[in-house]
């Protein structure tokens, strides 16, 4: 299974765990794009992918 992880920029936290690959986009809306934890606002252009092993 692969999974990935939409996290903040500010506090670093997971705002979104995807199971699947999805546009970030897709994700932050679940959240209105902002982090749950900060609140700070998140921009879907402001991600960008990194894949590595667990």
């Amino acid at each position: 299974m692969l999974l990935a992880d939409v996290v903040c920029g500010k506090c670093g936290s997971v705002v979104y765990q995807m199971r699947m690959l999805k546009p970030v986009k897709d994700a932050l809306r679940q959240t209105n794009s902002r982090c749950r934890v900060c609140g700070a606002a998140l921009n879907p252009g402001d991600f960008t992918v990194a894949v590595k092993r667990r």
